[in-house]
């Protein structure tokens, strides 16, 4: 019997691991648990932090009023991926990257704004800890289209 490749988390970590199939066996059982929702597991998504109507009138109240601190500390989630993820309204969520990572209360993205699969924060201190150092250059780290990891914080 030859030995197969499967990925498998350890911590948050995904490991592409080499196992017997025995061990392997035992892998799909465990799989079979996050098709029945007994394990919750992270899912990738792309982050956007951006800039919003609501931030802009919240920094005119200044940068420490509650609608601004709740801005740029609060991840909108398509609902979709919400219900996915057993996940409501206030829940907290770890998000990671290769660069850094937060963890913030989520709320649902309303009507049609935010495509399932992509997750928003207005920019703010939370959206600079996901951020690389690289500039290209240009004064400004990549902040678009970040590949991302996240996972519900258990109470």
């Amino acid at each position: 019997m030859t030995n197969q490749h499967i990925v498998a988390w350890i911590g948050h970590s995904p490991l592409r691991l080499v196992c017997s199939p025995t061990e392997c066996v035992q892998a799909h059982q465990l799989s079979a648990c996050f098709a029945y929702g007994t394990l919750t597991m992270p899912e990738s998504f792309i982050f956007i932090p951006g800039r919003t109507s609501r931030q802009g009138t919240g920094l005119n109240e200044g940068k420490y009023s509650d609608d601004y601190l709740s801005e740029i500390g609060t991840l909108q989630v398509n609902p979709d991926d919400m219900k996915r993820m057993n996940l409501k309204e206030g829940d907290r969520v770890r998000v990671w990257s290769e660069f850094g990572e937060m963890s913030v209360p989520i709320k649902a993205a309303k009507g049609d704004e935010l495509p399932s699969g992509m997750l928003f924060i207005g920019y703010g201190m939370q959206s600079s800890l996901m951020m690389g150092g690289e500039t290209h250059g240009t004064g400004m780290p990549d902040s678009k289209c970040m590949d991302v990891w996240m996972e519900k914080v258990e109470a």
